[in-house]
């Protein structure tokens, strides 16, 4: 019997054991907390997928080969945290002859150096920056000036003659 209370006595809890323990649960609750959106604020670009919709240019059935052709549309900038409205940008369709097939290149309007507004100059022949004298070749490639990289351009779809981009920008060539 002896023995009985001596092992009951031992599988109690005292007040000090039961505080300590509810101090180390009242902390680790209070750092799962505190981490939780720590966590998920470092994470949630890697699951976020970015829903750009598909916007219609026009019929490019008229485009002339080896003539960049400026059209101008409404792409949405991507307001993930609040609605931004669309804003007009210029597009450039470039169809260009390779090996008796026509490849089609839309083009952004954007210097890759400052981003100030390049156009197609004419009489040079080439899409130009008037900021720092920018040029570059019908298909988007640098070739003259200090921009560091060629021009970027829009992801497009053709559905029959009716051209469609996407505000997503791709590396050129």
């Amino acid at each position: 019997m002896a023995d009985e209370k001596i092992s009951i006595s031992k599988r109690r809890l005292s007040r000090r054991k039961f505080m300590i323990m509810g101090i180390n649960a009242a902390g680790a609750g209070t750092g799962l907390l505190i981490a939780a959106p720590i966590v998920g604020s470092i994470l949630s670009p890697v699951f976020y997928k970015s829903k750009q919709p598909w916007v219609l240019v026009a019929d490019i059935q008229h485009v002339p080969v080896g003539v960049p052709t400026a059209y101008v549309v409404m792409l949405n900038q991507g307001g993930d945290a609040w609605q931004v409205p669309p804003v007009p940008r210029t597009v450039y369709v470039v169809k260009v002859n390779l090996v008796n097939q026509v490849q089609l290149i839309t083009l952004s309007n954007v210097c890759t150096h400052m981003q100030c507004d390049v156009h197609w100059d004419i009489n040079l022949n080439v899409f130009f920056c008037p900021c720092h004298g920018g040029e570059y070749s019908m298909e988007g490639t640098n070739i003259a000036g200090p921009p560091p990289k060629p021009l970027f351009r829009y992801q497009h779809k053709l559905v029959g003659t009716t051209l469609y981009i996407r505000n997503v920008l791709t590396e050129g060539n």
